[in-house]
Formats: C-alpha cells, structure tokens, sequence
C-alpha cells in the first residue's frame, strides 16, 4: 500500500473503528454483525445495495475541479439488491471541503447519498421508503470518487417510511469491476 493511501487511511479511522476492527480481529465481534464504527454488537439489521459504474459532473461554473466548494453530483442511478432485483434508485452529491489536504493533490469531500427504496415507478413517489447517508472523506483530486478498492464508512443520518428514524452507519465499497456496493448497518430504532 502507498504511504500516502495508507496515512490517509489511518487518519480516517475513528476510535470506534478501531475498536471494531480489532473486535472482528480476535473473534469478538458477533456473527453476522459485518465490519464497522461501535455499537457493533447492536446492530439490528445489515443489507446490502449495489450499482453500476458512478459518473458524478462537476457542476460549478469556471471551475477546474479542484477548487473550494466544488459540487459533484450523481444523476439518478438504480440500485439492486443481492438478487440484482432493481429495488431503487440513488442520488448523490458531494462538496470540497479542503484542497491539497492532508497532502498536496488530495481533497476532502462531504457527502450526502440517499437512497430511495421502492420497485418500479414507486422509486420516484414522494411517500417512498428512503435512508440518508452523509459524511466526509478524502479523494484524489483528479478523480470525481474514491479510487477503485477502497472503501468509506459514513453515518447514516436518517429516513423515511419504514425507515423512520434510522441510524448507524453505511460502508461503501468501489468495486475492482467499477461497480459499487453499500452495506447499511442499522442501530435498533429506540421505542417511544
């Protein structure tokens, strides 16, 4: 692994990440929990989406894609579930938050993913099941999104319908074939 790729990795590695992976390491994580930031003895319930190649576009005026507050945004773009069965749709944007950070050429960039769950036209109504994902983490600046085989793990930020009032965090994976997977690790919902 590149030194730099390597720092970077550290860097974005939480205490509670650590204690997970070190978890997952000795046995201690519990079955079936997956990899991922604390509480992950709680987790209620992991699923995992997948989609085709992302092509995000650089929509701030005059800019050469390495400028402060750049927006990238992800067009609409269907995702399946482990069957493959289209079970929704993804929109996406990210913003530059830091240039030439934490080295020269690299970028901070904050994130907002949401996921709309519903089959066929039902993706695209109003009332339809929906999670959030948002966070921050570093990209190469000549590319739009982590390079392929990386990783990010960002917190879920919350939901709609029947996922009303989700948290816990989601681990997004570039795949080696440039297709992407998400896996949602869901905290139990508190009971009112």
């Amino acid at each position: 692994m590149r030194p730099a790729l390597l720092a970077r990795c550290f860097l974005a590695l939480t205490g509670a990440t650590l204690l997970a992976l070190t978890l997952a390491a000795t046995g201690a994580l519990p079955q079936g929990q997956g990899q991922g930031p604390g509480n992950a003895g709680q987790v209620e319930r992991a699923f995992t989406v997948t989609h085709g190649p992302a092509v995000t576009m650089l929509t701030t005026a005059g800019s050469t894609g390495h400028q402060l507050g750049d927006l990238r945004v992800l067009p609409a773009m269907p995702i399946a579930n482990a069957t493959g069965a289209i079970v929704g749709r993804l929109d996406a944007q990210l913003v530059t938050t830091s240039v030439d950070y934490p080295t020269f050429g690299d970028e901070v960039r904050m994130s907002v993913l949401n996921f709309v769950f519903g089959e066929g036209t039902a993706n695209f109504a109003g009332s339809a099941d929906q999670l959030q994902v948002s966070g921050s983490g570093y990209y190469p600046s000549t590319q739009s999104t982590i390079p392929v085989g990386e990783a990010l793990v960002r917190p879920i930020t919350g939901g709609s319908g029947v996922y009303a009032g989700a948290s816990g965090w989601a681990r997004t994976e570039h795949l080696a074939d440039n297709t992407w997977r998400h896996t949602f690790f869901l905290l139990p919902t508190p009971r009112r």
